[in-house]
């Protein structure tokens, strides 16, 4: 939560995160606005973003809402005329915005392989990269968070967006190296399986999925925000290239789990 972390902590920072409208990017934005951030969220929809900024304003904190589909590149650059012109300058940018659909890999089609790599590798390259040239960089600050997923062995029925979401890893740490002389932090949070609503739609048991995770429980949206608030802090200004692996030890799972009675 985030009385883990010193109030005030972002005071004078600026953040922007996409996907803000619920789960892990609402509590992400909650929890930076809660430490002192100006944080604006975007979303394909208002509804979603409304609600979180209402949430914010509940918590005495303010968070403005930005309808912005990321994968069109006309709208990411209208986001950030917007966030700039409000608020100067953007110091934090989480990458939470993306989406994908379960298939087996023969099943996917070429527009459908598309519109996941659109989403979840396209649209973070585009937003880190306006970001950095018309704000970190001129400002010699900057801290990049972009959410990825685990496992990261394998994920069957996932070919595409397991695909998208290494090419995120691989150029965080390519992007970690060309910008660490601005004094650019990037890194990447890959949560396991986060109790969401947007998780409840594929219809699985919480309890059951649960036996297959060391921690023996799913996370929370707001466990994977500590994760994120950790590197986006003073805390995190060592840590750059790397994927922070937020997922109860799933990852490191095998089916002799179901053996041990786990």
């Amino acid at each position: 939560m985030a009385d883990v972390f010193r109030d005030g902590v972002f005071e004078g920072r600026t953040a922007l995160v996409t996907g803000g409208g619920t789960g892990i990017g609402r509590a992400t934005a909650l929890q930076l606005a809660r430490l002192g951030a100006r944080v604006a969220v975007s979303g394909r929809r208002a509804e979603p973003l409304e609600e979180t900024a209402a949430l914010a304003q509940a918590a005495g904190v303010d968070v403005l809402a930005y309808p912005c589909d990321v994968r069109e590149t006309g709208q990411v650059d209208a986001l950030l005329d917007a966030v700039l012109e409000a608020n100067g300058r953007v110091d934090i940018l989480v990458n939470n915005a993306g989406g994908q659909f379960v298939s087996p890999a023969e099943a996917i089609t070429y527009n459908g392989m598309r519109a996941v790599t659109r989403v979840n590798y396209e649209a973070v390259w585009y937003l880190t990269n306006q970001v950095a040239n018309r704000s970190m960089i001129p400002n010699g600050y900057g801290k990049v968070v972009s959410v990825t997923m685990t496992p990261r062995r394998a994920m069957p029925g996932m070919s595409h967006s397991s695909a998208a979401r290494a090419a995120v890893e691989s150029m965080t740490r390519t992007l970690a190296v060309e910008w660490g002389r601005f004094g650019i932090r990037l890194s990447c949070v890959a949560p396991g399986i986060i109790h969401t609503e947007a998780w409840e739609r594929y219809g699985l048991e919480p309890e059951q999925v649960a036996r297959m995770i060391p921690a023996g429980v799913l996370g929370t949206p707001e466990q994977v925000a500590d994760a994120i608030v950790f590197l986006a802090s003073p805390a995190g200004d060592y840590v750059t290239g790397d994927t922070l692996v937020v997922d109860g030890g799933y990852d490191t799972t095998s089916p002799s789990m179901l053996l041990l009675g786990g």
